[in-house]
């Protein structure tokens, strides 16, 4: 069955209880994002829902969502994936397999920070690229990136239940949840077969270059595929 409307989305093994609940807005997110293992508490039983997400979190988040928890954990790195981040650093293996995966980039001088704070479009881009969205196709690169990744994460709702979202402001950790609850519902996307040609030293994509909503199981009454929602692929056990 579809996940339907996110307020009857739940998890049979419940939700976490942390010590600061009551300074949590955007609670249900957090409970479910927590409940299946993306997002974690601390250790002293608190969330901190309004202290900032670094970057190096942001890649664990992505690995965790398209991986799960216990497969995302046992990722590594053979090799320092930028300059500042060793083999022996606590996010290697989770910005290794993001960067391989071309969901997020680093810095022109080849750093990555990973104890630097993100924006909210910055995130909203790494959720787009775990959707299946190419960075380079839909132009989320360049001086004017963050138009086009706003405009596609609010048209695909990945922004709801945050009325005063700022792309612009560093994203926090209960933000970050809720963002990620919202990617549960939002359809897979795939491309067609990229046929690129060289004109006059330029690199031209000629197909391939429009995303299309992956469909899945069968045709129902009127022959239509039902779409292929993040969490129908990734965590076939949630329950409405």
């Amino acid at each position: 069955a579809l996940v339907m409307t996110m307020s009857l989305v739940t998890v049979s093994a419940g939700a976490k209880d942390f010590t600061d609940d009551s300074e949590i807005t955007y609670k249900e997110a957090v409970d479910v994002i927590s409940a299946l293992g993306v997002v974690d508490g601390y250790s002293g039983g608190d969330f901190k829902p309004t202290d900032v997400l670094t970057r190096g979190a942001a890649a664990k988040i992505i690995c965790n969502l398209i991986l799960g928890p216990t497969t995302a954990s046992a990722l590594s790195a053979s090799s320092a994936p930028f300059k500042d981040v060793p083999v022996s650093n606590t996010f290697a293996g989770y910005i290794t397999y993001c960067a391989q995966e071309k969901i997020i980039n680093g810095y022109p001088d080849g750093t990555f920070r990973p104890t630097g704070t993100l924006t909210g479009n910055a995130f909203m881009k790494m959720l787009l690229g775990a959707l299946g969205y190419d960075s380079a196709v839909e132009s989320y690169t360049g001086p004017n990136w963050s138009v086009a990744v706003i405009k596609q994460a609010a048209g695909i709702g990945l922004d709801d239940g945050n009325d005063e979202f700022v792309g612009s402001k560093a994203v926090t950790r209960e933000e970050a949840a809720l963002y990620a609850f919202n990617m549960l519902q939002a359809t897979m996307v795939e491309y067609d077969a990229k046929t690129s040609v060289d004109i006059n030293g330029a690199t031209v994509t000629i197909a391939g270059d429009k995303a299309k909503e992956v469909a899945q199981g069968s045709y129902d009454n009127n022959m239509h595929k039902p779409n292929l929602q993040f969490a129908e692929r990734y965590f076939d056990k949630l329950d409405k």
